[in-house]
Formats: C-alpha cells, structure tokens, sequence
C-alpha cells in the first residue's frame, strides 16, 4: 500500500505544530509543507522589535531545515487555490500537488488596506515588515499625542463562535504599556497622551471580571484610559476619525488593523465562509471536504484569533488525520481557552489565562517579572527549538500553580 499524501500549507504555529505531530507516522505517509516564505515568523516576540529594540531576525528562523529535519519536503511557493473535489493544491506558478489529506494552516490576512489611511499615517507591529517600521517612527517621536488601538473585523456565519469587535486585543495591551515604558525611559512621557480605542462594547471582551479587575488598575497607574465602542473610520495627517463623526488628534496612530480570510480560501470554490474564513467541525474537519483539516487563524472557529488556539486546533486536527489514516489514537476534545502573556515593558508582563468566553470558570492572571521571565522563556524556547513549544508538562504545571495561587 502506498503512503498516504499529505500537504501541510503553512509554516507558523498551526502548521509547524502539525508536522511535529504528524512526522511519527513515518513510511505510512509522505508529508509536504508549502509556504511562500523561507523563514518562519514567531509573531508573539514583534512588540519586542517595535518597542525593545530586538533584532526582527531574531523572530525568524529558516523553514526548510526544520522541515526536511523532520523528514518532510518544503516547498517554498504561494498557493494560488485548492480544488477539494479533485484533492489538488494549485501552486501560484501553475503546478499541481495531489493530496489525499489536506491540513490548511494559511493564517489570517491582516487588511491594512480596508483602513483608510493607513499607509500614508498608520502603524502597527503585525508583521516583520510593520514591527521595525514603526521601531523606526519612534526613535524619531519626539512627543505628542499618541492613539492606539483595533480596527473592528467582521466574521463569518457558517459556524457558531463568539463574535467578537476585535480578533484579539492583547497586543493592544502591550502596545499602550510598552509604549508608556518607553515614552518614560526616554524622559517623553510627560509631553505624550495615550488614547486607546477598541471596537467593542468592553475592552478585553474574550476575558472575565476576575482578569479585567486585576488589569485595568494596571492601566490606570500609567494613565492609560480606553475608550469603548469607537469604531475606526480613517487616518489623516495628525488625527483619527471614528464612524460617529469624532476625531481624535494624533501624532503617531498605532492600529491593528482587521482581520480577512486568506486569499487563497477566497480563490478557492467551496472552501470558505463569506468572510474567506475555513468552517471545520470541532475536530478541525471541513464540513463539506472530509479530507480537508483547517487550523489556526484561517478557522472559522478560531476565536479569538490567538497562538495558543491554533496550536490547540493543530493538535487536533493532526490526532483526527492520523485517526483517518491509520484508525489509531484518541482525538482530544475541543475546548478552546485564553492564555497569552503581555510584555508591560522592562521586566514586567501579565499572564492571562481564561475561558469565561467559553462557559468556562477560569479567570486568572499572574503579574509581574515571574509573568515577564516565563515570556521570555516561552519565546526563546519557540525561537531556538525551531518551532517547539515547552513540553505539556510544563504547561499543566503552569496552569496548577495558577489555580493554587488564587
């Protein structure tokens, strides 16, 4: 019998955490992972190059090593679509890849065009590209009033998730207090304002009263207020307007701007939402294309849009490919949770680790250089094991010292 084809598009989070737990499957299954990149991006480490003076370089390390070392093949191309019904991927140069498993780790497109403005006066931190430029805006800010925030992004219907304003508002948080740490090592803080907006009806709104009670006191001391239910219109030379008509005086105008599904889904017939997001099932199976999986930001069900989800999702959706393939294995239940650590500047973070927003009962947040440290760790551990993450033990034994602490 010969091995089964599978094809792995995506080389972040989701698709490297996938191949680490699919490579096992040895000669019963050939493994390629496309990407139009050669380096892998560790995205939770880009507030560091915007505002800590970090080498971008050090948030990339090569793909193709760490694909072929783990016995799979790389291509490095874009994918222009996927045709379910025949089980190809179409490459952007016209060459066909067969599959008879597919596991779609394409990532959200961040849509810094739908934002008015954005590329004559706007900045942001979600790219490589984005981070050190706007590491290089701020050497030369020399004072004045600064306005943070998301831009609103609007999801699907094919699958029912929490609908959030914002895909995810933690590097907000860490924009607005690493931005007020540095603003004050430079001496500048007391000639600059920070306004923070956010879309939605609560700052936060994937998180609990336990986490807001124990952050928003944090915001506070630094003189940072955010301001609820503004959606963003556009951005001018020296202001941002709102859809209800406010205007805001900027000097520097920070944004997340929103989220979209990947072109490639959109390309794709049959393949996304009407929002270009991929409907799975809970064990991260297309609902129309048994042999397609989906994990990360590209999901539907991905919500809010965060690392830790998507490597949730990818460990799924590769124990339910293998269950597929071979009939081996348990399939790990679906329950997603909130849990990032945010840089305050310095050697101060703040752990957050919650599923309120799912029904759950955990709400809790450690805070301070203990925070700080197992940031730093978490990152370097990602960045020097090539894609890694710290074994589930370490994790587990995180989230128990949690509880008992609180």
């Amino acid at each position: 019998m010969s091995p089964a084809r599978i094809v792995i598009v995506g080389g972040g989070f989701a698709g490297l955490r996938a191949l680490y737990r699919l490579r096992s499957l040895g000669d019963r299954a050939t493994i390629t992972l496309v990407d139009p990149r050669s380096t892998s991006l560790a995205r939770p480490s880009l507030p560091e190059v915007a505002f800590a003076a970090k080498p971008v370089e050090h948030s990339r390390f090569p793909l193709e090593h760490v694909v072929t070392r783990s016995g799979a093949h790389f291509v490095q191309r874009g994918v222009d679509h996927v045709r379910t019904g025949e089980r190809q991927v179409v490459l952007d140069n016209g060459e066909l890849l067969s599959y008879d498993f597919l596991l779609l780790a394409l990532g959200a497109r961040k849509a810094y065009d739908d934002v008015k403005g954005f590329d004559q006066y706007g900045y942001s931190l979600c790219d490589d590209e984005q981070a050190p430029r706007l590491a290089r805006a701020l050497e030369e800010f020399t004072g004045g009033p600064i306005v943070v925030g998301a831009a609103k992004s609007v999801w699907g219907t094919r699958v029912e998730v929490p609908n959030l304003a914002a895909p995810c508002e933690g590097p907000v948080a860490e924009i607005m207090f690493m931005l007020d740490y540095e603003l004050r090592r430079r001496g500048l803080r007391e000639r600059s304002s920070i306004r923070v907006f956010s879309p939605g009806r609560i700052f936060f709104e994937d998180v609990g009263p336990r986490v807001h009670a124990d952050v928003e006191p944090l915001m506070a001391r630094q003189g940072i207020e955010v301001t609820t239910g503004k959606v963003l219109d556009h951005l001018d030379a020296g202001s941002v307007t709102f859809e209800d008509a406010t205007t805001w005086e900027s000097a520097l105008s920070i944004v997340l701007p929103p989220y979209r599904g990947s072109d490639v889904v959109a390309r794709s017939p049959h393949l996304g939402d009407e929002r270009d997001f991929i409907p799975t099932d809970t064990t991260m199976r297309h609902v129309d294309a048994p042999a397609v999986y989906a994990a990360g930001d590209a999901t539907s069900l991905s919500m809010p849009k965060l690392g830790h989800i998507a490597v949730l999702q990818a460990d799924i959706a590769a124990a339910a490919l293998r269950q597929d393939l071979t009939g081996e294995g348990e399939v790990p239940p679906w329950r997603p949770e909130v849990f990032c650590i945010a840089n305050r500047g310095g050697d101060q973070a703040t752990l957050i680790y919650s599923n309120t927003l799912f029904g759950g009962d955990v709400d809790l947040t450690l805070d301070g250089a203990s925070a700080h440290l197992m940031k730093w760790g978490f990152d370097s551990y990602y960045f020097h094991s090539a894609g890694h993450l710290p074994p589930d033990l370490a994790t587990d034994g995180l989230e128990m010292a949690l509880r008992a602490a609180h």
